[in-house]
């Protein structure tokens, strides 16, 4: 099963942010507010932020798309009005440390600068005439952006820790994963938001300064810790396949009040990798823009394409060989998954205090406890959070559709062969063509679901994908 992008792009957004029609019972009542971004209170809410930005690179690259003036004008008038909304956030006072709803924004951001200049226009003025949000104010943002992010990574043991011998990982020395290795850290923030820098840096300060010497060199070094001390490799069908486990720290790991409560750790999560992967193809985009002269023009995101010759587009391709396999075995994909496929499943441990006696939960604990003996209060936290994957993983179209965040990387099988499609329609029961499940879809992760659908549009229009 496959579909056109720019047809099934231009669909969602004509009925599904058009004025009036509810998506979901949760959202507030018309589709113009698609994923509550504009009445919520609270703009600053890391998620409100993360879904604006993801609405932002898919209005962007649409537009080019758009089958008529009408439309690009409709397009035009929303970006407005979700730069009016969360202008001010671009360049936040504090950045999170490795969320990614700061570098998610700020992308959405660079790329509604990159089409005004495209289309000269000085400002933004379409919803709102006395509202303008210019090329200036947009810019200035973004190189506030660029300077506080990249200082703030720079502070973090995932960012240090890759400077580090052996990138200061871990491999299991008991328990169920004995034998696979992970980050101390996770690592799909630092990636990601290291990756928005660097794209961004290049394509509006240029290649000549510190900050793209530093993360050139940063991001070759983290392609050698996924492949030896963070990931999990091995070979099937003449691919090198490379398993990613998120790493979050086990009690002491990673400093003092470092607890096990990071349940996403040292487990392969589709969501969490496709940040990953995401990440590593913006670093091969920045030195793409330098290859091409690029650097201070603010190309827009398809004018470069990075090329599959670039190292972090291999390691990237790596992860994706992972997924298509797992799709092709599984026939779906996992919000928190288990290395090399082992086999397992979440312990919905009850009563909550116990100590888990099987799957995810078991696995962690023995890896935990080889070092410090978990306190009652951690083993709570920690099967709190995994009864809650339990639900998560319940909703197989949402978490697999996940992976479409991956087609920024440009032409691979997993997204380009149709089998990602099929396997959401068949897990949802339903021909699940990303406007189904954008428009349809009702389990527990489905407006994160069709958040990660936005974002694979709009990765597949930059990266010259017309099906998917």
């Amino acid at each position: 099963m496959a579909f056109t992008v720019k047809t099934e792009a231009e669909k969602i957004f004509t009925n599904i942010m058009g004025d009036g029609a509810v998506r979901l019972a949760a959202d507030s009542g018309s589709k113009t507010n698609f994923h509550d971004i504009f009445v919520t209170l609270d703009k600053s809410e890391g998620v409100k932020r993360q879904r604006a930005g993801s609405q932002l690179l898919f209005l962007t690259s649409l537009y080019s798309n758009a089958s008529s003036a009408t439309v690009r004008g409709q397009i035009l008038t929303r970006i407005h009005r979700i730069l009016i909304n969360y202008k001010a956030f671009i360049n936040p006072a504090k950045p999170s440390e490795e969320g990614p709803e700061n570098p998610i924004l700020a992308l959405g951001a660079y790329a509604a600068l990159a089409l005004a200049k495209d289309a000269n226009m000085a400002s933004y003025t379409q919803a709102d005439s006395s509202r303008p949000v210019t090329q200036t104010e947009l810019r200035s943002a973004l190189t506030g952006y660029v300077s506080k992010s990249y200082t703030t990574f720079m502070g973090l043991n995932s960012y240090k820790n890759v400077r580090l011998a052996n990138g200061n990982g871990v491999t299991v020395s008991t328990g169920s994963l004995v034998g696979t290795k992970h980050a101390k850290t996770g690592i799909n923030g630092v990636t990601l938001g290291l990756g928005a820098v660097h794209f961004i840096n290049a394509a509006i300060n240029g290649a000549g300064n510190a900050i793209y010497s530093d993360l050139s060199a940063w991001f070759t070094q983290m392609c050698t810790r996924l492949r030896e001390s963070y990931g999990n490799s091995r070979g099937n069908n003449g691919l090198t396949e490379l398993c990613v486990n998120i790493g979050a720290g086990r009690a002491g790991d990673n400093g003092t009040g470092s607890e096990i409560d990071q349940i996403r750790g040292y487990f392969p999560s589709s969501g969490y990798n496709s940040f990953v992967i995401w990440g590593l193809n913006l670093a091969a985009r920045a030195y793409r823009i330098a290859e091409l002269g690029d650097t201070t023009k603010i190309p827009q995101f398809k004018n470069a394409v990075a090329l599959s010759s670039h190292v972090c587009q291999q390691t990237a391709a790596e992860i994706m060989n992972y997924y298509n396999t797992q799709i092709i075995n599984d026939g779906c994909s996992y919000e928190i998954g288990l290395p090399n496929f082992k086999a397992g499943s979440p312990d919905a441990t009850k009563p909550v205090t116990s100590v888990p006696t099987s799957g995810y939960a078991l696995a962690a604990y023995q890896h935990f406890a080889s070092v410090n003996i978990p306190t009652p209060g951690q083993i709570k936290t920690s099967n709190e959070n995994f009864n809650t994957l339990v639900e998560h993983n319940g909703d197989p179209a949402s978490v697999t559709a996940y992976l479409y965040t991956a087609a920024w990387y440009g032409g691979h099988t997993l997204v380009t062969s149709g089998k990602l499609t099929s396997a959401i329609a068949n897990k949802a029961g339903s021909a699940a063509l990303p406007y189904n499940i954008v428009s349809t879809n009702t389990g527990v992760k489905a407006e994160a679901g069709a958040s990660r659908i936005l974002q694979g549009l709009a990765g597949a229009m930059n990266s010259g994908i017309t099906t998917l």
